[in-house]
């Protein structure tokens, strides 16, 4: 399913009754791998594998640990600490800790959810476009002074409403994980300017990890079955005021929603990435998932998923809701289900504010009964940093 290098980490989406095994590489090829281990998934949901350390023979482990070249040997201990540090963080808040010992806390604001209803309220100045402008599709260059918007409150006001202010408010649908609703994120205008982009941008079948990492990268995914495509923020000038919206409801300066050059290094990369805009069409389905990663050893500052906004392009299709499995809820044990509206946003987090990682955030987008789903979202990252 997935490569694991040395002192790495790999995640998927399971449930009790799986059973996964960990194999040498080597054994690609043949018919039947050799398993190191196997895993029972059952009340656990973090698994270790630890070829060094020989359970009651510390002389053997000794001798295995020596082989170690010294950077290795310091990836071991950070993985040693951490998996100690795991113990005790489990015992005081009854999580385990899916991040790596020590990890920041988030830098980025995240909205508090202390009851369900709960609502914040956002004021921008990106106001909505109620026409298009002639120049929509044209694409803005990346750096420049000309991305400031200076002492003017918005760019190309005359394509938009006449108030001052769009208001939005963020209604809290969960607490654990942290999911907030936005109604009338997007204009009818804008959903539409977004829908011809689909039109005349080719997608195709949406994969699932990295490219880099999974086995499968050549076969048809049966977890996710949509179709997908990218769109950057510089596509055009309202897809560039929709992040600078979006940063406004998350709580960020837009700026770092942006590509800087720096002096030094060749550009400083947006904490954003492009917008994911996907279909899906009947009988399609994204299953239950987290959209976190896992940051190499080497990455002390773990930058990672940190936040995941959904914008609905479309309504009235059967089934397609945006579910929550594992939601806490004392009234029912059935997840939370989101229907799609058009225009409205569901902001989530990837992260908890002590810095680890939200195991609850796993989610699905469900198979489609009848009709069809068009979504575009935007993944956050937290920290910054200048090698994405």
């Amino acid at each position: 399913m997935a490569i694991i290098k040395p002192f790495g980490a790999t995640g998927t989406a399971s449930f009790p009754g799986h059973i996964f095994m960990l194999a040498p590489i080597e054994d690609d090829h043949n018919e039947k791998k050799t398993p190191l281990i196997t895993y029972n998934i059952l009340d656990r949901i973090i698994f270790y594998y630890d070829p060094f350390d020989i359970p009651n023979d510390p002389e053997l482990t000794r001798k295995r640990l020596a082989k170690l070249s010294f950077s290795d040997y310091e990836k071991y201990e950070k993985l040693r600490r951490n998996r100690a540090f795991g113990e005790k963080y489990e015992e005081f808040t009854g999580r385990e800790y899916i991040s790596r010992f020590p990890r920041a806390q988030p830098r980025h604001k995240m909205w508090r959810a202390d009851y369900f209803g709960q609502e914040h309220w956002v004021t921008s100045k990106e106001t909505h476009f109620n026409k298009i402008p002639p120049t929509a599709m044209k694409e803005l260059e990346v750096y420049g002074k000309h991305r400031e918007l200076g002492g003017k409150p918005r760019f190309l006001p005359e394509y938009r409403t006449g108030d001052e202010y769009l208001n939005m408010t963020l209604k809290v649908l969960s607490c654990a994980p942290r999911a907030l609703e936005i109604e009338s994120f997007l204009s009818d205008v804008e959903v539409d300017h977004i829908l011809h982009l689909a039109d005349i941008t080719p997608m195709k079948l949406s994969g699932t990890g990295s490219a880099t990492d999974t086995l499968t990268k050549n076969q048809k995914s049966s977890t996710r079955t949509s179709r997908n495509t990218w769109i950057k923020r510089e596509r055009d000038s309202v897809i560039d005021s929709i992040y600078r919206r979006a940063a406004d409801v998350i709580g960020i300066d837009e700026k770092l929603l942006r590509h800087h050059k720096d002096e030094h290094a060749s550009t400083v990369n947006s904490i954003g990435e492009e917008l994911q805009l996907v279909h899906y069409d009947k009988k399609q389905e994204y299953t239950a998932h987290h959209d976190f990663g896992y940051a190499p050893i080497q990455d002390t500052a773990q930058a990672v998923r940190f936040s995941t906004l959904l914008l609905y392009l479309n309504e009235g299709m059967s089934g397609g809701e945006t579910e929550f499995p594992r939601w806490f809820n004392g009234n029912t044990t059935s997840g939370l289900r989101v229907t799609p509206k058009r225009g409205n946003a569901v902001l989530f987090y990837s992260m908890l504010p002590d810095g680890n990682m939200d195991d609850l955030s796993q989610h699905s987008a469900n198979p489609i009964i009848d009709g069809e789903k068009m979504l575009i979202n935007l993944w956050v990252h937290d920290p910054f940093r200048k090698d994405y």
